[in-house]
């Protein structure tokens, strides 16, 4: 690899942030000779060594070799030379998008010599990144990567445990959430081996370098705690492991957006992304458990008799005592939630004896029980999963809870001071006097030194969620049950993730290495112990995938795209964005010629020319290529997999939940309520049944609980689209504004196209389908119609015939449907039109209920867990945050 290596002076205060601007005077280049007298007579210069690489520039100070700066090549970078631009006349400005430096040499010939270096390499290694890129990207299409995909969170994470055990230099973590305690490898067959944090303890050990960055929440809205994270991960090997978390809210004026990336890069050249965060809650494969009871003794488990084991949503049984005091917010809408009340219950160990010779108990709870369930905490939802946001205002809080908030908050107030003068406001891991700021040692910290039984549970501690009944809180505590789960079925979690090599691993590497340089200069600028990252090479890219299944992967031509701005991406003009998902999305649908797949956590998408409210551009763009589809007489379907409802605490008719309602008023206005509707603007332009053309749907599953029939949603949390068998986008990003207008959150995807086919069909006609997207879809046509382990005659191959389409696809979406409302009068529903019908069927008793028997022998019928999402669910209410309320103020940018 080319480069070129020498000493010059810098300027300082000419990084473009902060520099001398009496009255405004020198940005209207007042007088070259005034600015000559300030830049190279007055101004203080420092020597530094400059480093030209093939896709970078950054300069070091000589004395201690360290990195001061780091120029990432971009289409804003360029080079000038002289008094005009520097204030001298031996000096070269150099430029990005998120930095400016001025340099000087001690001749003019040497200044044009480097000047002319840095040009050149620009024009060849560095072209990638300097031009004009499809989709506006960063970064070009990349051709002959391997690529793989994963379904769900237990082959993902396990691929990312090994990736992580094979790195040999760097790992990059970039989350919106991270749990340090989450294992990796399910069942938990060599006690923490495959423990994240034992895994980047263990690489930070042999020498391996771990750089991650971790959004910082406002914590009187999320529970997150990504201060618990920060130093758990860090006091494992301050030395090796270096933690930022970004933004600093008040400083940075950041309060609505967050970062939503979720990567991991292996040495820069394997990366996973997609929708998967390495936290609670998101391991799950294909058979989407409600039981996790494995290693739990029932007899040691004592149900009261008088409040009998019941279904939340069948009021009617429940006798006056257990209505006080079990609690009954959205979980009653989805009707899945069976329990006792917990007061009766006592607080005695949940391992059973074998399980629990297993375990070292290295600090045992104060209670001496690895599940504890509080009476009135135990049913009151905390904060919100992912993106949904905590409803703050619709669930008063008890006094205790305010006083801990209080503490809190005064507690990090204190924190952040003390550590200001190192890392710039960020919660540093580094005191005065150099040694690492640890928090206590957790009150049930559990060693899993011995191997546990292979019937172990899957779902140890806070792994074991549903987010409707109560959402996280109490970090610190991580094998501490949040939930019973002898008496709540877990929520499944149904999710996509990506691994792309080589170039694109590069290019992934690329985008973390300009966030963490970014926050590096704003958090911990003077702070040597957080360094500058430095990309690699592209010439040398290699792979090395030992651990990957071969049937999975495949050569294919991709693209890294982003969603950034100013503030996420440290761009020096405000007005700088880059929206490359929202367009890959809309130049993959308007070339769509068969089909579009896709699932995704909300749909929030006008389509309507109109940009007032919602700005995204993806349902106008959906409902042009139906209506052209339309007009030329073509099959064309659009397949649309999404939650039931949004993830959000609070009673569907309660005051609780306001932004519950909020989130599905927009997803409803998106599909089929309001004149901008895409069902209703197909409706107007002529489409009698726009069924023919798009559908929509989510997914549900059912199980035994104690005896008891259960069911619950399963969390759609996919961010994905899949085109003709061909074209796949995958990444962090829905489909609405807060992931797509780049003002926003800060999201990462691949688009990809296949280069490998083999024969297909599509509606009968032969076509040529790309082995990745197509392998990828049928997998998720398994899954979701229950096809995964039995024989069966039905075909998947061809999407969009009729016979599959509307006599497979349609038809057990809708049986299932009807089976489930009929057994568990499941909500939402169609059935429910309003807030009084909504109450009156609550309390209602269902056929799970009053007769178990038929009720089992009738979910015999359900095939997988694909039904329809029900498009008349409260179509006669107002969903919208009313104007005297919270969030009936809070801007519309917060819910779209």
């Amino acid at each position: 690899m080319r480069g070129k290596e020498g000493t010059i002076l810098k300027r300082t205060g000419s990084g473009g942030r902060t520099r001398c601007n009496v009255c405004g005077l020198f940005e209207c280049g007042f007088c070259l000779k005034c600015s000559y007298l300030c830049n190279s007579i007055c101004g203080k210069w420092h020597k530094r060594h400059l480093v030209v690489k093939d896709t970078f520039v950054a300069y070091l100070n000589p004395q201690d070799g360290t990195v001061r700066s780091v120029i990432l090549m971009d289409n804003g970078f360029g080079i000038s030379f002289g008094m005009y631009s520097t204030g001298s006349r031996n000096g070269i400005q150099i430029a990005n998008l998120s930095r400016h430096i001025v340099i000087e040499c001690w001749t003019r010939r040497k200044a044009k010599e480097w000047m002319e270096f840095i040009q050149e390499v620009g024009n060849k290694e560095g072209k990638d990144f300097i031009q004009t890129n499809p989709h506006n990207s960063f970064a070009p299409y990349r051709s002959s990567v391997p690529a793989t995909w994963f379904v769900d969170g237990a082959d993902y994470m396990a691929a990312v445990a090994d990736a992580l055990e094979n790195a040999r230099e760097e790992i990059f973590i970039a989350d919106w959430w991270l749990s340090p305690e989450i294992h990796m490898k399910r069942p938990i067959l060599n006690g923490d081996y495959w423990r994240l944090d034992k895994i980047l303890q263990r690489k930070a050990f042999e020498g391996v370098k771990v750089f991650i960055l971790i959004y910082k929440e406002i914590e009187v809205a999320l529970g997150i705690n990504s201060y618990y994270s920060k130093q758990r991960l860090v006091e494992q090997c301050p030395d090796n492991i270096k933690v930022l978390r970004h933004p600093d809210h008040a400083r940075a004026g950041v309060f609505l957006w967050a970062h939503h990336e979720k990567i991991v890069v292996i040495d820069q050249s394997l990366a996973f992304l997609g929708g998967i965060d390495l936290c609670y809650g998101r391991w799950d494969n294909s058979e989407h458990r409600l039981t996790d009871l494995e290693s739990i003794h029932q007899s040691s488990i004592y149900i009261p008799s008088k409040d009998k084991l019941v279904n939340t949503s069948s009021k009617k049984v429940l006798d006056r005592d257990t209505q006080r005091h079990v609690f009954l917010p959205l979980a009653i809408a989805t009707n899945t939630i069976a329990m006792a009340t917990t007061r009766s219950i006592p607080l005695l160990p949940m391992v059973d004896d074998e399980a629990q010779k297993a375990l070292v108990l290295s600090t045992l709870p104060r209670d001496n029980s690895l599940f504890m369930l509080q009476e009135k905490e135990d049913r009151v939802k905390c904060n919100t999963p992912e993106l949904e946001r905590k409803n703050l205002f619709g669930v008063a809080r008890t006094t205790v809870d305010k006083v801990k908030d209080t503490v809190r908050v005064k507690r990090q107030e204190l924190i952040n001071m003390m550590y200001s003068s190192h890392e710039a406001n960020d919660d540093g891991n580094v005191t005065d006097n150099g040694q690492v700021s640890t928090l206590p040692e957790s009150e049930d910290t559990v060693d899993f030194a011995c191997s546990l039984k292979p019937t172990t549970k899957l779902w140890l501690g806070k792994d074991y969620t549903n987010f409707i009944v109560k959402d996280f809180n109490d970090l610190a505590k991580p094998y501490q049950d949040l939930v019973d789960r002898t008496t709540t079925p877990r929520m499944p979690w149904h999710d996509i993730g990506i691994l792309v090599q080589n170039a694109a691993a590069r290019d992934v590497a690329r985008h973390f290495i300009q966030r963490w340089n970014a926050a590096k200069l704003e958090k911990a600028k003077q702070n040597l112990c957080y360094p500058y990252l430095l990309p690699k090479s592209y010439q040398d890219c290699k792979s090395y995938d030992p651990f990957i299944k071969e049937a999975n992967k495949h050569n294919v031509k991709c693209q890294v795209l982003r969603s950034v701005s100013s503030w996420s991406a440290g761009f020096l003009d405000p007005e700088t964005v880059e929206r490359s998902i929202q367009e890959a999305y809309i130049d993959a649908i308007s070339k769509a010629e068969r089909y579009i797949y896709i699932e995704n956590q909300f749909f929030i998408t006008l389509a309507s020319m109109d940009k007032t409210g919602v700005k995204n551009r993806i349902g106008e763009t959906l409902l042009k290529r139906i209506l052209r589809a339309h007009k030329e007489g073509a099959v064309f379907r659009v397949f649309v997999v999404m939650p039931l409802l949004p993830g959000f605490e609070g009673e569907v008719g309660g005051p609780s939940g306001t932004a519950l309602r909020a989130i599905t008023h927009w997803n409803y206005a998106s599909i089929s309520r309001g004149k901008d509707a895409i069902l209703n603007r197909l409706t107007e332009a002529g489409i009698e049944d726009p069924s023919e053309y798009i559908t929509f749907h989510g997914l549900r599953t059912h199980s035994m609980l104690n005896g008891t029939l259960v069911t619950e949603l399963i969390y759609v949390h996919s961010k994905l689209m899949i085109v003709d068998d061909n074209t796949v986008i995958c990444g962090s990003a829905n489909i609405n504004d807060r992931s797509m207008v780049a003002t926003r959150d800060s999201e990462i995807a691949v688009i990809i196209h296949d280069q490998e086919f083999e024969d297909g069909r599509m509606n009968s006609i032969p076509f040529p389908c790309g082995k990745f997207a197509s392998s990828l879809r049928k997998q998720l046509f398994r899954e979701h119609l229950g096809l995964m382990n039995i024989r069966d005659d039905i075909n998947i191959d061809d999407a969009i015939i009729k016979s599959f389409y509307k006599d497979v696809w349609c038809a057990r979406s809708k049986r299932n449907t009807e089976i489930y409302e009929e057994v568990f009068q499941c909500v939402p529903t169609d059935k429910i039109v309003n807030f009084a019908m909504l109450k009156q069927y609550q309390d209602e008793e269902p056929i799970s209920l009053s007769n178990p028997l038929l009720a089992q022998e009738m979910v015999e019928g359900i095939k997988g867990y694909l039904v329809d999402l029900p498009l008349n669910f409260l179509c006669n209410e107002d969903l919208k945050p009313a104007a005297g309320t919270v969030e009936g103020i809070m801007p519309t940018a917060l819910w779209t």
